[in-house]
């Protein structure tokens, strides 16, 4: 009779618990996946829109960003800094 009794509180017990923890396991994996798989998702739309990156392209549209902000009038230009009073003169 006990031993009925041992076999029949693990079933009402102890398998329960084990269902509980091995369908919240499965249901946290598929939970937890969903916001990586859309983020995943997101990143490929991007990737494939864009262009192949061209070092040698990329070089040329620099350059001439940069010649564009040059101008033949820039002169550069000193600009005092601040002096120290107590400071004498080298020789």
């Amino acid at each position: 009779m006990a031993r009925l009794r041992e076999k029949r509180s693990f079933l009402l017990q102890a398998m329960p618990f084990m269902f509980l923890m091995a369908a919240g396991s499965w249901g946290l994996s598929r939970f937890l996946r969903l916001p990586t798989q859309v983020k995943d998702d997101r990143a490929r739309r991007r990737k494939q829109g864009r262009a192949k990156f061209d070092l040698q392209q990329e070089h040329e549209a620099r350059q001439h960003a940069l010649l564009a902000q040059v101008q033949d009038d820039y002169e550069n230009v000193r600009v005092p800094g601040p002096r120290n009073p107590n400071r004498k003169p080298a020789d």
